[in-house]
């Protein structure tokens, strides 16, 4: 391979390599945008990988520009070399294993639209390959005269660039962090029953499991309608919310906590529970309820959700008629999905 297509080579991978790999940067800032997904240190990685990547390619640019010059003594050093090589696989190889499940596919309808979709990809490839030998098969040694200015810039770039690639794995290895929350409301319809008394009811609420007090989501409940006087209290089968009402009354609270990992995530969720649970069975609660008189109703709706628009799941029942005095009702897990 000649000196003058070798370093027209280079001079193509470097260009089409930095450009590549600053979309595939762009798609993941678009794609964690619109997913509303939240990252470990997203706008440092985001900033070293954007610098990393431009300062690269123009410097390594400079220096293939500066070697051109002299084309019958070309030589690219092999920072640069490699730089180039990396910028252009780098892109390929990510989408690998999707040209991979493509072309596993029995419909070659999918088979072509695959490769097809993915020929900026294959490109890439093609050259981080024939940079890769043109830089093996060439001198790699500094081109005399060439200002130190340059030569620390890049290498100045490659230690942004590194260090933008670490950063990004320990926030994918992280996970995306999540908003974990709770939200419970309780509906208790009075209204029908005919005697001038208030009703009292003795319904579940929510529950720190790890200490056995009620969940600090239970600080921000209010009446949002109907009347009614309500308090926490230690009844026969547990903590329980205690409400006296004559009309058909809503309680409603609702916790939004910080930014968690999964595993912090995970903790929190399965530690906040409803109180008085006679039985588990079947992603379902028997739990206790009390009524003083017959014939009044409830519906009890617990959500718990990650923060990241899925796993979001509600502990909730049918509207039930209630007996008078203590009875079980029955609350079943259900998952949402996503939107």
């Amino acid at each position: 391979m000649k000196n003058k297509t070798k370093l027209k080579i280079l001079k193509l991978s470097c260009i089409y390599g930095g450009v590549l790999s600053l979309i595939l940067v762009g798609l993941r800032i678009f794609f964690l945008a619109v997913c509303m997904i939240t990252m470990r240190h997203t706008s440092i990685q985001i900033i070293l990988l954007l610098t990393g990547i431009v300062s690269v390619t123009v410097f390594s640019y400079m220096h293939l520009n500066y070697a051109g010059k002299n084309p019958e003594e070309f030589s690219c050093p092999l920072l640069p070399g490699i730089l180039i090589t990396v910028i252009c696989l780098i892109p390929g190889l990510i989408f690998i294993p999707v040209i991979v499940s493509c072309i596993s596919l029995e419909d070659m309808s999918s088979v072509v639209f695959g490769f097809i979709y993915f020929i900026p990809c294959h490109i890439s490839l093609i050259l981080g390959i024939l940079s890769a030998y043109a830089v093996l098969s060439g001198s790699r040694r500094s081109p005399k005269g060439l200002m130190q200015w340059k030569i620390r810039g890049l290498q100045l770039g490659t230690v942004i660039l590194a260090a933008g690639i670490v950063v990004s794995g320990i926030s994918i290895s992280a996970g995306a962090l999540g908003r974990p929350g709770m939200t419970y409301s309780i509906t208790l319809d009075a209204s029908e029953i005919d005697t001038a008394e208030e009703t009292t009811f003795l319904v579940p609420l929510p529950v720190d499991t790890s200490s056995g007090m009620a969940a600090d989501v239970v600080d921000k409940l209010t009446v949002t309608r109907g009347d009614a006087v309500w308090s926490i209290v230690d009844a026969e089968h547990g903590k329980a919310l205690e409400v006296r009402t004559s009309t058909e009354c809503v309680l409603y609270a609702e916790k939004i906590c910080g930014y968690m990992e999964q595993d912090e995530r995970e903790e929190w969720l399965q530690r906040h529970n409803v109180s008085m649970i006679h039985e588990v069975g079947g992603g379902a609660y028997d739990v206790w309820v009390y009524a003083s008189n017959a014939n009044a109703t409830m519906h009890l709706e617990l959500w718990k959700h990650t923060g990241l628009r899925c796993n979001i799941k509600c502990l909730d029942n049918d509207r039930t008629t209630l007996d008078e005095g203590w009875q079980m009702v029955k609350l079943e897990w259900s998952k949402v999905l996503c939107d």
